[in-house]
């Protein structure tokens, strides 16, 4: 502990670069292990000391203290106290607002290292209401830097504003901000929903949709008539396969006459979380009969099919399943307008996890 206070002297803004520089990579380097993170969290001088850096004047020094930040904020613990501890001292360090200043900056040769910075910090759902008042007033401008690939012109990629999105809808203000006309935030994230080219950035956009559609007042915004956002769940669901011209004419207009070299979406657990968004969609009456109308079932059908033979992830089938076993009744064999108003007791709760692991235990057998 004494040789890394040590270091503290060494990272005071009016040191010697030389000096700086071997200190930051040494402490850059204890941030990668679990006891070096727990030995610099404790020690709010070199967290200080840290924060000043990020403002260094030499681009290595600045970029590795910020990487140290990433480090230090990737378990929970880690980012509460840093988040509390900026807000703490004299001058206090705006993480926050400089993170989102150095996103929306078309210039910033950092903006991916101040992203995923964010990213973590809001993966913290107890500091996402404070965090998303200070971001509020700059989500327009998040957002017009996610959408466009090549905002950033020192080549950095912004992928992790989409998690940060995803975070920020945990929260019912996060979920109403991105889904308010005024902002438009949602229309702006759903294309990267089918993002073949990186998986933070498709992830991130899944998980938005995913959230959203576990509030259900958003189920009428979901499927209003220009079926946008329902196009966005079931596009990465859909294959290459030809339907008949009855099942078609069902089908959203962007989801007729896929190419031949259409594919599905190849990580399982974003195939879980799309068909857990469509079985929040099946939760009323009127969204179970839209989802029959616009072709659900039918996509279904062949994705089933797929994931059987081709996927073979026994969750993801049996959410099919779960989704296709309502979608496939008629609403007199349902028999109630919310499924959501069910009350079911913890014990029901347990009896129903263990027939569904021991289900899907059995599908791929």
């Amino acid at each position: 502990m004494d040789s890394v206070k040590e270091l503290i002297q060494f990272m005071q803004p009016n040191q010697r670069l030389d000096l700086k520089a071997v200190a930051l990579t040494h402490v850059l380097g204890l941030t990668g292990s679990s006891e070096g993170k727990a030995a610099i969290l404790s020690l709010d001088d070199m967290l200080m000391a840290i924060f000043g850096l990020t403002f260094d004047q030499n681009q290595t020094v600045a970029k590795d203290a910020v990487l140290s930040l990433i480090n230090l904020t990737a378990e929970e613990e880690g980012a509460l106290k840093i988040f509390a501890l900026a807000k703490q001292i004299q001058p206090n360090f705006a993480i926050v607002e400089t993170a989102s200043k150095q996103i929306c900056d078309e210039q910033a040769s950092l903006a991916d290292a101040w992203s995923m910075v964010l990213s973590n910090l809001t993966r913290c759902e107890s500091l996402v209401p404070e965090i998303l008042n200070q971001l509020e007033g700059t989500l327009p401008q998040l957002a017009k830097a996610f959408a466009k690939l090549d905002y950033n012109k020192k080549n950095c990629k912004l992928h992790y504003l989409a998690p940060i999105f995803c975070n920020l809808t945990q929260v019912s203000r996060g979920r109403e901000l991105c889904c308010h006309a005024r902002y438009q935030l949602l229309e702006k994230l759903l294309p990267f929903a089918s993002f073949e080219e990186n998986v933070v950035r498709r992830g991130g956009t899944i998980g938005i949709l995913k959230n959203v559609c576990f509030d259900s007042v958003y189920h009428d915004i979901i499927l209003n008539e220009g079926d946008n956002i329902l196009v966005a769940i079931l596009q990465p669901l859909c294959g290459p396969e030809e339907f008949n011209d009855e099942d078609n004419d069902k089908l959203p207009i962007e989801l007729q006459y896929l190419p031949e070299t259409k594919t599905r979406e190849t990580d399982p657990d974003l195939r879980k979380m799309l068909l857990e968004c469509l079985l929040q969609l099946c939760a009323t009456r009127r969204t179970r009969e839209i989802l029959r109308a616009k072709g659900v079932y039918e996509i279904l059908r062949e994705y089933h099919k797929w994931e059987a033979k081709v996927g073979r992830d026994s969750e993801c089938l049996l959410a099919c399943e779960n989704v296709v076993d309502i979608l496939i009744k008629k609403e007199d064999e349902i028999g109630l307008d919310n499924y959501k108003t069910i009350e079911v007791s913890a014990e029901q709760s347990e009896k129903f996890v263990q027939e569904d692991a021991a289900y899907v235990k059995s599908l791929l057998d």
